[in-house]
């Protein structure tokens, strides 16, 4: 997996925000919130490819989580994010 580059990380109030850059500057429909960990995913992503199986193992060392809960919750982070163009392959 990889993120797209037609996207940047901004943050707001506090509050950060993957926003589309680029030929997709004017679809706000994909623009996503992150919290913590989908910005740590994300954060993740921006240095090289990476598998499923290693942001869990990253997600696990960085918060206290199992990881039934952990690989729920990355896969429906991917999906979104697939679904709006933010991360391919």
């Amino acid at each position: 997996m990889r993120l797209n580059t037609e996207f940047s990380v901004c943050e707001v109030s506090g509050q950060s925000f993957i926003v589309p850059t680029g030929s997709k500057l004017m679809d706000v429909d994909k623009m996503m919130d992150l919290n913590d960990t989908a910005l740590f995913i994300i954060n993740s992503l921006k240095d090289k490819d990476r598998s499923f199986d290693e942001l869990l193992v990253a997600i696990m060392d960085e918060y206290v989580i199992d990881m039934e809960t952990a690989s729920k919750d990355l896969g429906d982070f991917i999906d979104s994010a697939r679904k709006v163009g933010v991360i391919i392959s």
